[in-house]
């Protein structure tokens, strides 16, 4: 409003207006997350953009076409050499910034006139683009959180950790069943916290949320829309519950969004302003390597992508595009193939038979309400039977506008067919499995479509008023996207300053905590994390195992047994069988294993909560057995063969 008045009056500072307000969520992401995560974003993004501009990207496809195909690039050659012992923080550094200083003139002339570009849509819209970051200041609050996630502590942490300890990963699918799972997330983050010394998950979510909303912007002006509603589309997408919950994890369905909004734009744009093939070919080499159900996604688009070609040009383009794709798309897959005998690996286990998982075809069985024709109303209204959410998590964007997206796709083909691809996509995942956040894509798309069909009906002042009222609302409803949003730990890092970090971490995830502590002190330390329910091993630098039934199902078994003798003897065996130097256990909730441990010697070392951490007296008990390690050492196997 202040925005719109300053500019309406004349005064001649308004454009400024949305510059010092785009500064307050970059501000705060520094501020808490650190100046090491922040400067990883920059370097992250210069490495991508400098090596997508090796093949003249930005000039025909817009800058962030050139980040994502530049990201994909990067996430191919480390994702590739994962098993060999070359991945230091000093070589990353060393290549990233030479990369950066050779192709600074391309670089700069890159960067010049997408500032110039984005200045100028911001001051010409001061109002609309105040409200784009305010959208994604709330968003980026989860920028601001340590990794609280249970996902990013049991899976998602564990290549960064071992990269930074060891220099490189080690295909472990018998300690981490998802080891081998299509990981082109984890390797940006990874990269990213090579480049930071550190974890810096904030680093990549902060390249997400920017690409998600700029592909919003895309996507609104690819069907038609002015530059006042393309910032009113971004603000919706950035004011959705969950775009800021894909800010606090390393889950991949934000990234996944981000990366389908630039592909829905390519779609509907002509195909001759189109980018060539082999970009379209990183993009998708890229959706596929974040995520296996992306070809759901994927598939009709560069179906249509490729009929929508000049008839004597499709094979050529084909052509280019599968030699793009399948380099980038393919590292994980390969690994898993080589590793487990399935390249899905977990997943269609029945079929493939690998002797690493049980003989079955994973699915989670928690989430199966059901698909009826009022789901998208229960997504809104009883968000918690689709996930670990809260009702309202969904958001009301996608509902609010969708009458005006049926009668906008009932009048013009170009959103008819993007709503219908994107309705049938993400109701055929749904159908598979009734879990929110596998369908957020193709919500983020749905709503996108939706503000910009609203634009087409309403009057100019009500769609304002219309989109203001749902961004406050959407960003009202953020809390409900987890237990950790819901607790506002931020109004302790607003007391405390960002030393309430530690503090928080401590509170909610005592595990990592601990085990954070424990290999500060002894880097080679064995720790078993023995809550089945509580396998925080994602900090444990590789040297951490959990009793989960599906993360290590051979411990797990083990587990079971051990707790049938009440004499402690197969507990005695099993800790003596892994070398076991520190136990992470709540003696309350398991007796037996506590007294075990005491028979055994060993003294409690740290505590955090209810949560002991008990290590032994002996000096030979500082590592896991060389056997354990070596037999669950995948990459060494391979480097070997």
């Amino acid at each position: 409003v202040v925005a719109h008045l300053a500019t309406q009056r004349g005064w001649r500072h308004a454009p400024l207006l949305p510059i010092f307000a785009a500064c307050v969520p970059l501000a705060g992401v520094v501020l808490f997350a650190g100046w090491m995560q922040a400067g990883a974003a920059v370097l992250l993004a210069l490495a991508a953009l400098a090596l997508a501009s090796c093949f003249k990207v930005a000039s025909a496809s817009g800058i962030a076409l050139a980040l994502i195909a530049g990201m994909a690039c990067l996430m191919a050659l480390v994702g590739w050499l994962l098993p060999f012992p070359i991945h230091h923080r000093g070589l990353y550094l060393g290549i990233a910034m030479l990369l950066v200083a050779v192709r600074w003139r391309a670089l700069r002339d890159m960067l010049h006139p997408t500032m110039v570009d984005a200045r100028g849509i911001l001051s010409a819209h001061p109002a609309w683009s105040i409200l784009l970051a305010g959208a994604a200041t709330i968003a980026s609050l989860g920028l601001w959180l340590p990794s609280l996630n249970y996902d990013d502590n049991a899976v998602h942490l564990i290549l960064q950790s071992q990269l930074l300890a060891d220099g490189y990963y080690r295909l472990d699918v018998q300690t981490q069943s998802w080891a081998v799972a299509p990981w082109a997330n984890n390797v940006l983050h990874a990269i990213a916290a090579l480049f930071a010394g550190q974890e810096a998950r904030a680093a990549v979510a902060l390249l997400w949320l920017l690409l998600g909303m700029s592909g919003a912007w895309r996507l609104a002006r690819a069907v038609g829309a002015s530059p006042q509603v393309a910032l009113a589309a971004a603000a919706v997408f950035a004011a959705q519950p969950l775009a800021s919950y894909f800010t606090t994890t390393m889950q991949v369905d934000g990234a996944s969004a981000a990366v389908l909004l630039h592909l829905a734009a390519i779609a509907a744009t002509p195909a001759a302003a189109r980018p060539g093939a082999p970009v379209i070919g990183l993009i998708v080499g890229l959706l596929l390597a974040l995520k296996t159900s992306n070809l759901i996604y994927a598939f009709p688009l560069l179906a249509w992508l490729c009929l929508s070609m000049p008839r004597g040009t499709r094979l050529r383009w084909l052509g280019m595009f599968v030699a793009c794709l399948l380099p980038v798309a393919a590292a994980s897959y390969t690994y898993a193939w080589l590793v487990t005998g399935n390249p899905l690996f977990p997943f269609y286990n029945a079929f493939f038979q690998s002797p690493y998982y049980p003989l079955e075809n994973f699915r989670d069985l928690k989430w199966m309400a059901g698909l009826s024709w009022r789901s998208l109303w229960d997504i809104t209204f009883k968000t918690d039977a689709y996930g670990q959410f809260f009702p309202g998590a969904a958001g009301l964007a996608v509902l609010a506008t969708l009458p005006a997206l049926i009668a906008d796709a009932v009048r013009r083909p170009q959103p008819r067919w993007l709503a219908l691809w994107a309705f049938a996509a993400g109701a055929l995942l749904f159908w598979f499995m009734q879990y929110l956040r596998y369908i957020f894509p193709a919500l983020a798309v749905l709503a996108v479509l939706g503000t910009v069909a609203l634009a087409r009906f309403a009057d100019r002042r009500v769609f304002a008023a219309a989109v203001v009222a749902l961004v406050l609302a959407d960003a009202l409803l953020m809390p409900t996207t987890s237990w950790i949003a819901r607790e506002n730990h931020w109004a302790q890092l607003l007391r405390e300053g960002p030393g309430a970090r530690a503090d928080i971490e401590r509170k909610v995830m005592p595990e990592r905590a601990l085990l954070a502590r424990v290999m500060a002190r002894e880097p080679s330390a064995c720790v078993l994390m023995s809550d089945p329910k509580a396998p925080f091993v994602g900090a444990g630098r590789g040297h951490a195992l959990s009793l989960h039934r599906r993360y290590d199902p051979e411990l797990w078994r083990a587990r079971n047994d051990a707790e049938t003798d009440p004499s402690g003897g197969k507990w005695r065996g099993l800790l003596a069988r892994i070398g076991v130097s520190h136990v992470m256990l709540d003696p309350g909730r398991q007796p037996l294993l506590a007294r075990t441990l005491a028979g055994m010697g060993f003294v409690v070392a740290d505590r955090q909560g209810a949560l002991e951490l008990r290590g032994s007296a002996r000096a030979d008990h500082l590592a896991c057995r060389p056997s354990l390690r070596v037999e669950r050492d995948q990459s060494r196997k391979l480097l070997r063969m």
